[in-house]
C-alpha cells in the first residue's frame, strides 16, 4: 500500500501545507534528481513510521518561489516546520539524518503533551 505524498504546485498550497499544528516535512526535489529517486523508498517508510507527521513534496523547477523562500540549493532538501514555523533542514539523500531529526521533534512533541 503506497501512501502518495501530496505535491505542492503553488505558493498557496505551500502556505496551507505548513500552516497547521504539529510537524510538517517538505521535500524539495526535481525530476532529474537521482539522489531524490534514491531516497524515495526511505521517505515512504518514514510516512508510515511517523503517521502524525505531514509529508509534502514540491518540484523546485515548477515552484521556484517555494525553493527560493526556503533557500534550497541542492536536492533533495527536506525542510521541517513545527506549528507553521521553519525549524531546520536536511540537505542531500541522508535518510538516517532525516529520520533522527524527525524522531527528535516527534519525541519532543510527545513530551510537551504529557
Amino acid at each position: 500500500m503506497s501512501n502518495e505524498i501530496p505535491v505542492l504546485n503553488s505558493r498557496t498550497a505551500y502556505v496551507k501545507a505548513i500552516d497547521h499544528p504539529g510537524l510538517t516535512v517538505l521535500e524539495g526535489t526535481a525530476t532529474w534528481c537521482t539522489q531524490c529517486k534514491a531516497i524515495a523508498p526511505e521517505v515512504q517508510k518514514m510516512v508510515s513510521e511517523f503517521p502524525d507527521v505531514k509529508f509534502f513534496t514540491y518540484d523546485v523547477e515548477e515552484t521556484p518561489d517555494i525553493a527560493q523562500e526556503l533557500g534550497v540549493s541542492r536536492m533533495p532538501t527536506f525542510s521541517l516546520f513545527r506549528d507553521g514555523d521553519i525549524q531546520e533542514g536536511v540537505s542531500g539523500a541522508r535518510a538516517a539524518e532525516l529520520r533522527k531529526v524527525i524522531r527528535g521533534y516527534v519525541d519532543q512533541g510527545e513530551k510537551e503533551q504529557s
